[in-house]
């Protein structure tokens, strides 16, 4: 929707007589006329139906502000930014550091910063998964760093940790069982209080657990 658009329709209703009107002393700012108008159609809705209209009347001016807010941030693109890179240079498997380099050359120095296993919690954007990461042991998160994030083998974590590859397999999948547990705890919390906050994947996981590659290919055909 453009911007202001919303004005001609609060018009229309009459909610914002006063507008523009060449009677007043001062003519009233866009904003302040969308913010009378909404003012007034919250205070007059009786019925279902006129709530309904007071809240996609916000969803709409929500989403208009969260795309201005878009345009002046620096965000990560939903296409993986090893797409964008030229045939010549890119390797047979792109690693997680030429990732990071796309980064920063887009002025996102974020992932740059917290690249250590110390500050993995600071890689997910699930303020539950966050904590989750935060509150876990020191040698979970430097597995959890170089086998998930830095695409290690287990076998390579091993030898440079003088483990068996058996011991990191071990210590992986407890981590990793732990972690699905306490998020999965998490997430009932917050379907209990806050169900509107939990996303498609969120509720997905919750209720059927994790995708499995099967899975995964089937949605996208």
């Amino acid at each position: 929707m453009p911007k202001y658009e919303e004005l001609k329709a609060f018009r229309k209703q009459n909610l914002i007589p006063e507008y523009n009107d060449s009677s007043s002393e001062k003519t009233m700012l866009h904003r302040e006329a969308r913010a009378l108008a909404i003012s007034r159609l919250e205070e007059s809705a009786r019925t279902e139906e006129e709530f309904a209209n007071v809240i996609s009347w916000w969803d709409k001016l929500d989403d208009n502000r969260e795309r201005r807010e878009r345009y002046h941030e620096i965000g990560r693109s939903e296409v993986p930014l090893e797409w964008h890179a030229s045939d010549y240079v890119l390797p047979g498997n792109a690693n997680y550091d030429m990732v990071l380099w796309q980064q920063i050359l887009a002025g996102d120095f974020i992932d740059y910063i917290f690249d250590e296993p110390d500050y993995i919690h600071e890689l997910v954007r699930s303020q539950d998964l966050c904590l989750i990461l935060k509150n876990m042991k020191e040698h979970q998160k430097q597995l959890l760093y170089y086998v998930i994030v830095r695409s290690y083998s287990t076998l390579q974590y091993a030898e440079l940790n003088g483990k068996t590859d058996r011991n990191v397999r071990g210590v992986r999948e407890t981590a990793i069982k732990q972690i699905r547990k306490k998020y999965k705890t998490a997430l009932e919390t917050r379907l209990l209080h806050l169900p509107w906050t939990l996303t498609l994947d969120e509720k997905y996981f919750f209720e059927n657990g994790v995708r499995t590659k099967d899975e995964k290919n089937s949605e996208k055909q």
